[in-house]
């Protein structure tokens, strides 16, 4: 399969699309005040880059909930590196 520069435009489209989604699932309960209150839905299964690909949109309220949990358990760096981005405005 030869990629053209459409289909690799179109791959990144849809990858870009999927991550709205995605984010916009993380804030459906919470916009409604149903379910788990943690920001990410699914936190502790998702991958140091999943979860920093899922940090945007997130109020500086839930990116403290979700540094003070990554501290408490996986203590990743470059999560809590890309929380701290977020949370100066970077």
């Amino acid at each position: 399969m030869i990629l053209t520069r459409e289909r690799i435009q179109e791959t990144l489209d849809e990858a870009a699309e999927r991550g709205r989604l995605v984010r916009s699932a993380d804030r459906a309960p919470r916009t409604v005040g149903v379910g788990p209150s943690f920001p990410i839905l699914g936190y502790d299964d998702l991958t140091a880059s999943q979860v920093q690909a899922r940090l945007e949109g997130l109020t500086p309220a839930e990116l403290r909930k979700g540094r003070e949990y990554e501290r408490r358990h996986a203590n990743r760096k470059s999560v809590l590196a890309a929380i701290e981005a977020s949370l100066s405005g970077r």
